[in-house]
């Protein structure tokens, strides 16, 4: 590891007074990691910044990140053919990420599963979360994704998604009782701006479940410099402190915060958040 010339600040020093020299080069890369998915990126060049405070990881680079999820994310991410790579998927079962994330969510809010509950799936990707949840409880359940391609696919699987982003202002009237984030907001320049935003839609004492990759883990992995947690898409990597700094700044109260394994190899943190008074 070495250290770079320039700094830049973390989120987390965004109610102190000293911002600068927070920040150190962490990881730089010329090319892409071997296993990173081929987003015809002409100039290759980006750098991991690591806050010396919190341990957070952010990425800096001039490549237009936002543009891979207008149009083409879902082909590259997934191929054309949606449907085998979301029965692949579904066939893992117990061996999928997928099939934990259900019953994890599921476990939290056993004494909600015969309520009226109104969930709102951020970044529903081949809605395959949606999909299982649906088969478990009889709540209302809506997805928000801006790829097209990941909406029409959805309406063939019968999930209700819809084509937007959570800035756009779409949910006037709506509130939620519950707001998923899984893998989302690590792909967004400001993740306490969004945070904050959801906020907003949810129901006094509502709760947001959040998934991000766990850079501290990865980093410590003899190949965490090519793992799939420090990935060109993922602006943020995020530690337990980081997390939890971030929920706290968009003005929610962590309630559990655990970092695991995933059965795909992943490092992932996960949280849930509640609305306080």
């Amino acid at each position: 590891m070495t250290k770079s010339k320039k700094n830049q600040k973390c989120f987390c020093f965004s109610n102190l007074k000293k911002k600068n020299k927070n920040t150190e080069l962490f990881y730089e890369y010329y090319s892409a990691p071997p296993l990173e998915p081929n987003y015809n990126i002409k100039y290759y060049k980006r750098k991991i910044m690591k806050c010396k405070f919190c341990g957070h990881f952010t990425a800096k680079h001039k490549i237009k990140v936002n543009e891979f999820y207008k149009k083409n994310y879902s082909i590259i991410a997934h191929g054309k053919n949606m449907i085998k790579k979301f029965r692949k998927i579904n066939s893992l079962k117990s061996k999928s990420d997928n099939h934990h994330r259900v019953k994890r969510i599921l476990s939290y809010f056993r004494n909600y599963k015969k309520k009226d509950i109104n969930l709102l799936d951020v970044g529903s990707g081949l809605s395959i979360f949606l999909y299982e949840l649906k088969k478990k409880v009889n709540w209302k359940l809506t997805g928000l994704e801006p790829d097209i391609n990941f909406v029409r696919f959805a309406k063939k699987i019968k999930v209700n998604v819809i084509h937007s982003n959570l800035k756009s202002n779409i949910f006037k009237k709506e509130k939620f009782n519950i707001i998923s984030m899984n893998k989302i907001i690590e792909h967004v320049k400001e993740p306490v701006k969004l945070l904050k935003i959801s906020k907003k839609l949810l129901i006094q004492n509502g709760y947001v479940y959040i998934e991000v990759p766990d850079g501290y883990t990865a980093s410590k992995h003899k190949k965490g410099k090519f793992r799939e947690e420090f990935f060109v898409d993922h602006l943020h990597v995020f530690t337990r402190r980081s997390l939890k700094k971030c929920i706290e700044l968009a003005g929610l109260k962590l309630l559990n915060l655990k970092s695991i394994k995933e059965k795909s190899g992943k490092y992932t943190l996960f949280a849930f958040a509640k609305k306080a008074a």
